[in-house]
């Protein structure tokens, strides 16, 4: 019975969480910081995460169909997914800003000579 309701209760604070972020992300969408992908994106991933909060049994189906031993390795597998596509993704940003940044700066450069 202790159990039970100590389970509920992280529960109630990760779907409190969940709806936090999906605020913040909404609130910097309408400052112009998140554009229409990303919101998107943000949108699904803490939906998907309220989602398996309430229904855990989800994701123990889906562990089992792809043959984890567990929910927690399926979990480390997509966070190592996640992180590998976030650090590609900043990287490849972060080159075009050097690019466009060096292009100025040379545009920059001619101008004043």
């Amino acid at each position: 019975m202790e159990v039970n309701i100590m389970i509920i209760g992280l529960q109630i604070v990760a779907i409190l969480f969940s709806l936090s972020m999906v605020y913040f992300a909404a609130l910097n969408y309408k400052r112009g910081e998140l554009n229409g992908v990303e919101i998107a994106g943000w949108m699904v991933i803490w939906l998907f995460t309220i989602i398996v909060v309430i229904f855990p049994e989800l994701l123990r189906t889906f562990a089992k169909t792809f043959l984890f031993a567990r929910v927690f390795d399926m979990m480390v597998v997509g966070a190592f997914i996640l992180v590998i596509l976030m650090a590609s993704s900043a990287y490849m940003r972060t080159k075009r800003n050097e690019k466009k940044l060096e292009d100025l700066v040379r545009k920059l450069s001619l101008k004043k000579k």
